[in-house]
């Protein structure tokens, strides 16, 4: 997922009920534990409520919209959804479907999750989403943003003579709001008073806010970490470190490790066009970067399987169809024995080369034999 955009707004038109805020934040943690895009509400579980408030809230959330954009290589997107889309009721229970942008705002690698749109669904206050969406478009690494107490005081529509006290303005609004952005966020925001003069006494005229994105920070952190394997074999480091980082965003940092895990733990050396073209392709030219151009393909195999078992005993059954020397060859065996889910499994010798993969009850693997 690109991290380039800017011009970041998240606009929920219509504040939502006491009741209903309380129905819509029970959903979001029953979709956030099983990242799909429906779930049950028991009526059981609303002790105070009846049946009858809590339809209504429902019927009210399907009418009130999220709207988000953001503009990305100069192209401006947007999306308008309600806080759910359907329900159907039984005796006990109501079954809800939530709109597939608010399963996303919980999963990594997903636009909804990098403009931080779950925040806002934390937040009941228009200014409170003023605030938050200055806060998306100063999204660095670290960032510093600074605002006088007349520019904060417009941002929350206070009055002017309100609130005379930086004291009570910090209690009220600004550090509840700060703690909710730092709970419910991937950002932590602190801040700074800006005084008039040097006495600890003098009045408050200013807010620095320090702004840390922490998914980028991760990011980072997850790119290093790959570029440490491989960092004996490449020459662009700057190059292979924004491949890397890029491949992150599309293919997800645990896919990225694997790819490069196979790589690293086969002594296979690419060259800094053939890394970056295996990252660009996902992993999925291991014909290519195992150089099999003398080989035949004679096998080949994607199923579900019920377990890694059958996975590996699939493949064994099939070199015991093609040489029974593989019943007796140790490395076979052991390689066989030692693979893991969400590995490559590899295997190569002078007449046959073996890779697959088995993830989720999913697996596939190719056979190749060498020409005579």
């Amino acid at each position: 997922m690109n991290l380039n955009l800017s011009e970041k707004q998240i606009i929920i038109e219509k504040r939502t009920s006491k009741i209903e805020n309380t129905i819509f934040l029970y959903i979001l943690q029953k979709i956030e534990s099983s990242s799909k895009c429906d779930c049950e509400l028991y009526f059981q579980d609303f002790k105070k409520l009846s049946k009858e408030d809590i339809i209504s809230a429902l019927d009210g959330l399907m009418k009130k919209h999220i709207s988000y954009s953001y503009v990305e290589e100069g192209n401006r997107f947007k999306s308008t959804f309600p806080h759910i889309t359907c329900y159907s009721e039984s005796n006990s229970y109501i079954h809800i479907y939530v709109p597939p942008m608010i399963s996303n705002a919980f999963k990594k690698n997903r636009i909804e999750n990098t403009i931080s749109l779950k925040t806002f669904f934390y937040f009941r206050q228009k200014s409170s989403h003023n605030f938050f969406n200055l806060i998306l478009n100063s999204d660095s690494e670290n960032s510093s943003l600074r605002l006088t107490l007349e520019q904060l005081k417009d941002i929350f529509s206070i009055k002017e003579d309100s609130y005379d006290r930086f004291f009570d303005f910090e209690k009220a609004l600004l550090k509840p709001l700060i703690e909710k952005i730092n709970t419910y966020s991937d950002y932590s925001l602190d801040y700074t008073k800006v005084k008039k003069g040097e006495n600890k006494n003098n009045k408050v005229i200013a807010i620095e806010f320090t702004l840390k994105n922490n998914s980028l920070i991760e990011k980072s952190a997850e790119t290093n970490y790959l570029i440490q394997l491989i960092k004996n074999n490449i020459t662009d480091y700057k190059r292979i470190w924004e491949v890397l980082n890029s491949s992150i965003g599309e293919m997800g940092f645990l896919e990225c490790k694997r790819a490069i895990l196979f790589l690293k733990e086969n002594n296979l050396s690419l060259s800094d066009d053939e890394l970056i073209n295996y990252l660009k392709k996902k992993g999925q030219n291991l014909e290519e970067i195992l150089q099999l151009n003398n080989h035949s393909l004679i096998k080949e195999k994607m199923s579900l399987f019920k377990n890694i078992d059958s996975f590996t005993k699939a493949i064994y059954e099939i070199m015991i169809g093609y040489n029974f020397y593989y019943s007796l060859n140790f490395k076979f065996l052991k390689d066989i024995k030692e693979y893991r889910e969400g590995n490559t499994f590899y295997y190569r010798d002078e007449s046959y080369v073996i890779f697959g993969t088995y993830f989720e009850n999913r697996g596939s693997f190719k056979i190749f034999q060498t020409q005579s």
